[in-house]
């Protein structure tokens, strides 16, 4: 199970990484011709909504990109914090997915109740991307680590490994995506806004945990428990 310092030393190296690449490729390289989620098909995941209070930080980013069309700025109605992602975007509709009820079971035995919190959220830059992340209380990483492991002896962990090809699992940032860039590498005018920004600490956020099928952005989301 990760520690804090594992996860405080996994988002230090993400930025030297990205600070890195930028400092590489000072323009915004090649546009990306596929979406990096499906719009409209549906996800199984859990989670939760942040709520009204980093909207002040998305309006902040909106303004920051400047009316560019390829930055995809996360709506404050669907800003989220995910604790453990099940699928990838599989879905039409709710009724599509098999054995629902064996997920929820499963879902219920670990997480019924259950409230994460994170704190000391701070902004972690990839090369196309802006995310929040923070560090979870002990609860919530073992009751995360608890239902992984038993997802992952189910039918569902074939999906699961879908979902996470190249990570491991559970990945080990606890975060939100701000905004999603459509190009390799953000433009200058997002570089210098995380740049201003990367040492300010964002406060924290406590959380129910629910089991939901949703769109990439939130938007579009079904409870299911």
């Amino acid at each position: 199970m990760h520690t804090r310092e594992m996860i405080l030393q996994a988002y230090e190296n993400t930025n030297h990484k990205t600070l890195n690449v930028w400092h590489e490729h000072t323009g915004t390289g090649v546009v990306r011709t596929e979406p990096f989620y499906h719009p409209d098909r549906l996800a199984i995941t859990s989670g939760n909504r942040a709520g009204p209070s980093m909207s002040g930080l998305l309006a902040d980013i909106t303004k920051a990109a400047q009316g560019d069309a390829l930055a995809d700025v996360a709506p404050p109605d669907g800003l989220h914090f995910t604790f453990f992602a099940v699928t990838q975007a599989l879905y039409d509709r709710p009724k599509d997915a098999e054995d629902l009820d064996g997920l929820i079971e499963i879902f219920n035995q670990h997480c019924r109740g259950h409230i994460m919190h994170i704190s000391d959220l701070r902004l972690i830059a990839l090369p196309d991307q802006l995310l929040l992340a923070g560090f979870p209380d002990e609860e919530s990483l073992r009751v995360r680590q608890a239902l992984v492991d038993h997802l992952l002896t189910t039918q569902w962990a074939g999906k699961i490994r879908e979902r996470f090809p190249n990570t491991e699992i559970p990945q080990i940032f606890w975060h939100s995506t701000l905004m999603r860039y459509s190009a390799q590498y953000l433009p200058s005018a997002l570089r210098e806004f995380f740049l201003h920004n990367q040492q300010q600490n964002f406060g924290s956020l406590s959380l129910p945990v629910k089991l939901v099928m949703t769109n990439y952005n939130w938007t579009d989301t079904f409870t299911l428990a």
